[in-house]
């Protein structure tokens, strides 16, 4: 048997173990055993050798991909759930010609909305929503 030191998905140790030598060595892993630490320090492992943090590192939160399209039913959802789904007909109402007929057509007979399509781009501030409001609610639009 052989011991390895895993390490979790931040790259900072957190278990020895033993496996066999002729097994499959376990993601994040490595023979070279960490250094030891103290209080609230942590062994960093970065792929050529480890190195002492005084604290473990924050986790990055996770990066949410803006959909660049949703269904008109997520889309309807989406604004029914932030409370701006009765205020589409008058923002819709609100716009000039011919636009105010372009975006009615796109309201009432669209089967997906396109995040940058310009009948949304001119509806969002009408509703009160800013780009990153948008953003939003696309990505909610899109678990629904």
């Amino acid at each position: 048997m052989i011991t390895i030191y895993v390490c979790d998905a931040q790259y900072i140790f957190f278990e020895a173990r033993e496996i066999d030598p002729m097994g499959r060595m376990p993601l994040r892993s490595t023979l070279t055993p960490p250094p030891e630490t103290a209080g609230t320090e942590v062994a960093l492992w970065t792929g050529g050798g480890w190195e002492v943090l005084s604290e473990r590192p924050p986790v990055p939160s996770p990066v949410v991909a803006v959909p660049a399209s949703v269904t008109m039913r997520q889309a309807r959802l989406a604004l029914l759930g932030i409370g701006k789904l009765a205020a589409v007909d008058a923002a819709i109402a609100g716009l000039p010609e011919p636009d105010r007929t372009a975006a009615q057509i796109e309201w009432e007979y669209s089967q997906e909305v396109q995040r940058d399509k310009p009948f949304v781009l001119m509806l969002a501030p009408a509703l009160g929503l800013s780009e990153e409001d948008l953003d939003n609610l696309f990505v909610l639009a899109s678990t629904l």
